[in-house]
């Protein structure tokens, strides 16, 4: 998508359709990788398309410097994110009770959806071993051996 020289519009399309859910559950690349693939100009530049259509929603626009310097420190501090998490969290913004489009706003929307997406990452994986250990015959068989002698649980 960056790489096809993609209108505004474009990417707003690509990405309005994520949610944490899908953005997990997908086989999305992270800033990262597509730092390495596509270079760190085209992906910042992305980055700050989505960040200024954002602040369109908060009246005056962030301007293009600003946008660029926030999409800076966002690639470094979240770097194992994908685009579509960014759009999330960014989208997310625009539905919430916030007033004013600022840097702090912003970060912090970052914070809280990254402790939200390690929290869904840590779920999953339970919930994943939870099933993987119910299906196992040869755990239910140490389980019925231990209830047979009387074995306690650690």
């Amino acid at each position: 998508m960056i790489s096809g020289g993609a209108s505004n519009r474009d990417l707003i399309r690509h990405f309005v359709k994520y949610t944490p859910e899908k953005v997990l559950g997908g086989n999305f690349p992270s800033m990262a990788l597509l730092k390495k693939e596509k270079g760190e100009q085209k992906l910042s530049d992305a980055l700050a398309i989505i960040i200024i259509e954002t602040s369109l929603s908060f009246g005056d626009g962030m301007n293009e410097k600003t946008a660029l310097d926030l999409a800076t420190e966002i690639l470094v501090d979240y770097y194992y994110l994908s685009l579509e998490d960014c759009f999330v969290v960014l989208n997310r913004l625009k539905r919430a009770k916030v007033f004013k489009f600022t840097i702090n706003v912003v970060l912090n929307a970052f914070e809280s959806y990254d402790k939200e997406r390690l929290k869904m990452i840590d779920d999953n994986s339970y919930s994943q071993h939870l099933s993987i250990k119910e299906g196992n015959p040869m755990i239910r068989g140490s389980e019925k051996l231990a209830t047979k002698y009387k074995v306690k649980k650690k």
